[in-house]
């Protein structure tokens, strides 16, 4: 059985946050907390993304799987020969960087992309790569150090640490724990199974077929939330 909340067919359940955003309460509320404490210490938290629905993920992965939209090698740079990429090729350089639609940690408005627009250059357009948030000399150093710091204080943690041979490390990707646990621990892949088959995407066929190497190389397979 389908859980739409957990894979974004449904987010009435979701609260309003900063313009444009919605994020469960309880995970706006830490957030909300975090980024107050964050402005005492000069840091900005503004929000890049942070619910998003299955149709909106099918766009972006559609997108990609067309090549409409560029997408980026395991050295996150654009691929130049897409059209040479079997399906499969295709599904595991996408999922490198976009989650599967449906399995989208976005989809459960517990997770959030943060950036400090007090950081950026006049007219720069934010990109959410890993240079931007290098520790030492990225954009957003600044912010990515005090997060390091305190976000646990608050219930956050970066899924995507480090490179576990899935989805590429995001240092913009924060989770709110008590309640991403659990929530991941309610989505199977027979749920993701029964979604795809009713809502196809492009190369629907393969993913299916892939969704065993899929869901354990790139939905399971996430970095260690600390002790919170």
């Amino acid at each position: 059985m389908i859980n739409e909340q957990i894979v974004g067919l449904r987010y009435d359940h979701l609260c309003p946050v900063l313009t444009g955003h919605f994020l469960t309460e309880k995970t706006r509320n830490a957030f909300l907390s975090m980024r107050e404490a964050a402005f005492e210490d000069g840091i900005e938290i503004q929000i890049a993304s942070s619910f998003r629905s299955f149709d909106r993920q099918c766009v972006i992965w559609n997108r990609k799987f067309s090549g409409q939209s560029v997408v980026l090698d395991k050295q996150a740079c654009p691929i130049v020969d897409w059209d040479t990429y079997s399906d499969k090729e295709k599904i595991v350089t996408i999922l490198r960087w976009s989650a599967l639609p449906g399995a989208s940690r976005h989809h459960w408005g517990t997770d959030l992309d943060v950036f400090s627009p007090s950081l950026m250059p006049e007219d720069y357009h934010l990109q959410l790569t890993p240079e931007e948030y290098d520790h030492e000399n990225g954009m957003f150093a600044p912010l990515t150090r005090w997060l390091s710091e305190h976000m646990h204080q608050f219930g956050f943690y970066r899924p995507y640490q480090e490179d576990l041979g899935g989805t590429a490390p995001e240092a913009w990707h924060l989770s709110y724990f008590p309640e991403a646990r659990e929530i991941a621990s309610m989505l199977t892949p027979s749920m993701l199974f029964e979604l795809l088959q009713s809502k196809p995407i492009d190369g629907a066929e393969t993913v299916l077929d892939q969704l065993p190497l899929i869901w354990n190389q790139f939905i399971l397979n996430i970095s260690e939330a600390p002790e919170l």
